[in-house]
């Protein structure tokens, strides 16, 4: 692959050649007063040979032998007939004899790859051979070989090695002195140099004005287009090797320049004619930048050589460019002067690019075309456009000026009245910042509270300071009934009714704003607690500053966040419910028994005192299932949880445990207190006559097991267990009965009331 790196050395190298070329160049018109020698052309008695010489010690043995036989006469050392694919050739020749002072031999190019011998002795090679006697292409510099001293009237030889479709030396092949060399490198590249630098200037002038023209897509494309043409002029400067001597790396330049030079084209004549042919300049947009792309990166990864990139490209231009204009030819009369002026000098570009390209291809005599001309023509052209886009602009300055005064005037005006709305912004923003910041503190401590009812009267609460300066009413909502009462008041609100109709209310004006206070439960689906009125005056000072509209925006969200916050408290309530509440008996779960007889236990021991516990069974509850079925069954749970409630303290625990068993914790409680309790809950259940859709099925019993101990002394699970044996022992003694936990060492059948029925 192509290294575009080079060394600290090879820095230094060329830019001491550059420096010792320039001040060559400033000396050359003292040198030429006694520098006579004449320009030879090495036109004459050239002879080529296919194939490569054998070498013996490093030298080629054709340049010691004449072998006369061998070589055949040709006209110019390139491409010579019968190449048949070869890739390897020689060619010699003789220098003129002369009076030299320091003779160098310039050729134009070589295609690809050379070695220059004489008398044997390689004097000058471009690019490097291998054993094989090929190489890589290096790119197409002008070369300025030294000749010694001795050199006239010797053979010279040129080893040639070529996978192009040129083999050969090419355009011009001459000795001369190496400072008329220099003269005429820097002579015949100042006008390429300069044109590449206006056009450089064009294409940066067309950038910086593209960001602030509605024809910006027609200055990219402009600019695209110098560029390449730039980039083009000054690769064809034979100087750039005396500036920077990299010829591949100058080659790459003008294969880009002169690959994206279609695309730029196709891009300018796309902003001008898109309508008329939408597909057309795509395609060939897609065409040329896919090429642009393969070629380069191919040639880059030493896939291919960069050489051979150039024949497709200048068919695939050869057909398409021209082409390409002629179809837009087509709407010569309708185009602009402008267009006209850029297709004009873009069509002499393409005449001469396809003259230099017909050179290059041998079809026709060498010879330098001026493409350079070409590239500075079309510049002047953009220059022109410029200068009368310029003119233009200046008269409608002149325009805008004569109504300068009446646009200041109305932008003054205009702004007075921006900085009136700002003002109004600004306190509207400090406003609602201040009511939001209220409304944040208001739904965390709505939030917070455990239930809806809560929630609701820390909103009562603070609705007043809420909605001040805005004069308001709150309508609590007590009964079904459509008609709501006033319950609060605050600020001028004369007008406001003493009650509310929220079904049909006519006595409200266009000035009043009506607020619901609702929430939705999954239960009740939405419910409505409250009605917000408030009085929109447009006399109070601050809805003049601020419009009606802005605070009743700013309301309706508010009571909007507020409805929301109160769904929110009524839907964790009700999960909270559901969480520690068994939903048949209403009753809490075990889920809930678990963490309060924990803590209960814990209260007691840093209190000292007692607490018992109540396990309590319905009897024959299976059979009672089996013969009423299931909802007989749920009933008489009900039945039983309301027994409970009646028979216990509010303060004490009732859950259902499980099933048809209950359990009952009593805080601060001793055992015989647990059992008289038990065994009021025994006896109101037994003397209850239940009746399940018109069946009476008589009364249910309970069997019921009671434990204690001291907090501290007793764990949850002990307390649990014992009151969980005596249950065991009041169903295997004939049920109907409360038996409470034995004493350590004391005889069950004598511990406890036991009562048959």
């Amino acid at each position: 692959m192509f290294r575009f790196a080079l060394g600290l050395q090879g820095i230094f190298q060329q830019a001491t050649r550059s420096s010792l070329a320039l001040c060559l160049y400033l000396l050359l018109q003292l040198c030429t007063s006694f520098l006579h020698a004449e320009t030879l052309d090495l036109n004459q008695n050239w002879e080529y040979r296919w194939g490569d010489s054998p070498f013996q010690n490093g030298v080629p043995t054709w340049t010691l032998e004449p072998a006369p036989e061998a070589w055949k006469p040709i006209d110019f050392p390139s491409n010579p007939p019968g190449r048949d694919g070869r890739e390897q050739v020689w060619y010699r020749t003789l220098i003129p004899d002369a009076d030299w002072r320091d003779p160098v031999l310039y050729i134009f190019s070589v295609d690809l790859i050379t070695e220059v011998y004489i008398d044997g002795q390689q004097i000058y090679h471009y690019g490097e051979f291998d054993a094989k006697g090929r190489g890589q292409f290096e790119g197409w510099p002008w070369h300025m070989i030294t000749l010694p001293e001795d050199a006239a009237g010797k053979p010279i030889y040129f080893r040639v090695f070529s996978n192009y479709l040129d083999i050969g030396l090419w355009g011009e092949v001459k000795v001369m002195e190496r400072t008329a060399l220099y003269q005429r490198i820097l002579e015949g590249s100042m006008h390429n140099l300069a044109i590449g630098a206006f056009s450089l200037i064009v294409a940066l002038l067309c950038l910086l004005f593209a960001p602030f023209n509605r024809e910006r897509l027609s200055l990219l494309s402009l600019a695209l287009f110098s560029f390449s043409h730039a980039g083009l002029a000054i690769s064809a400067s034979q100087a750039k090797q005396l500036l920077f001597h990299n010829p591949l790396l100058w080659e790459y330049i003008s294969a880009g320049c002169y690959y994206i030079m279609p695309v730029a084209l196709a891009l300018l004549l796309r902003s001008w004619y898109h309508e008329r042919y939408p597909k057309l300049f795509n395609r060939l947009v897609a065409l040329f930048g896919a090429y642009f792309i393969a070629a380069l990166g191919l040639s880059l990864a030493g896939i291919t050589s960069l050489a051979n990139t150039y024949p497709p490209f200048d068919m695939l231009f050869a057909i398409c460019v021209p082409s390409m204009l002629l179809v837009v030819a087509r709407h010569w009369p309708h185009a602009t002067r402008d267009q006209r002026l850029l297709l004009l000098a873009t069509s002499i570009m393409t005449l001469l690019l396809l003259l230099d390209m017909a050179v290059a291809h041998s079809l026709l005599p060498w010879g330098q075309v001026p493409v350079g001309i070409g590239s500075l023509l079309f510049s002047l052209a953009v220059v022109v456009l410029s200068l009368n886009h310029f003119s233009r602009t200046q008269k409608a300055l002149a325009r805008l000026n004569a109504t300068l005064e009446v646009r200041v005037a109305e932008r003054t005006q205009a702004l007075e009245e921006l900085a009136r709305r700002e003002a109004q912004r600004v306190k509207a923003l400090e406003f609602a910042n201040l009511k939001r910041s209220m409304l944040d503190e208001l739904v965390s401590e709505m939030e917070s509270r455990a239930d809806i009812e809560q929630a609701l009267a820390c909103l009562y609460r603070r609705t007043e300071d809420l909605c001040a300066p805005i004069p308001g009413a709150l309508y609590k909502l007590n009964a079904d009934e459509p008609l709501l009462p006033e319950s609060q008041r605050w600020g001028d609100a004369r007008d406001f009714p003493t009650n509310l109709d929220i079904e049909a209310d006519t006595s409200l004006g266009n000035r009043h704003l009506m607020l619901r206070i609702q929430y939705d439960t999954p239960l009740e689906q939405r419910k409505l607690e409250a009605i917000l009125l408030l009085d929109f005056n447009e006399e109070s000072a601050l809805v003049g500053e601020l419009s009606r509209n802005t605070l009743q925006l700013l309301f309706t969200r508010a009571i909007e966040r507020i409805n929301l916050t109160l769904s929110k408290v009524a839907l964790q309530q009700l999960l909270n419910r559901f969480s520690y509440e068994d939903a048949l008996t209403e009753l809490h779960n075990r889920r809930y028994l678990d963490q309060m007889l924990t803590h209960e236990l814990a209260r007691g021991e840093r209190t000292q005192t007692e607490i018992a516990l109540v396990i309590c069974d319905i009897d024959h509850f299976k059979q009672l299932n089996d013969n009423y079925g299931h909802a007989a069954g749920d009933h008489v749970l009900q039945i039983v949880a309301q027994q409970l409630r009646q028979a216990f303290r509010s303060s004490d625990i009732i859950c259902r445990y499980g099933g048809e068993e209950f359990v009952v914790v009593l805080p601060d409680t001793c055992l015989e207190d647990a059992r008289v309790r038990a065994e009021q809950l025994r006896m109101g259940m037994a003397a209850k006559s239940i009746v399940i859709e018109g069946d009476r099925i008589g009364s249910v019993t309970l069997s019921a097991g009671v434990s204690s101990g001291r907090a501290g002394t007793i764990d949850a699970d002990t307390l649990l267990q014992q009151a969980d044996q005596a249950l065991y022992r009041a169903k295997q003694s004939g049920r109907n009965r409360v038996l409470t936990a034995p004493d350590e060492g004391e005889d069950p059948d004598q511990r406890g009331a036991v009562v048959q029925t």
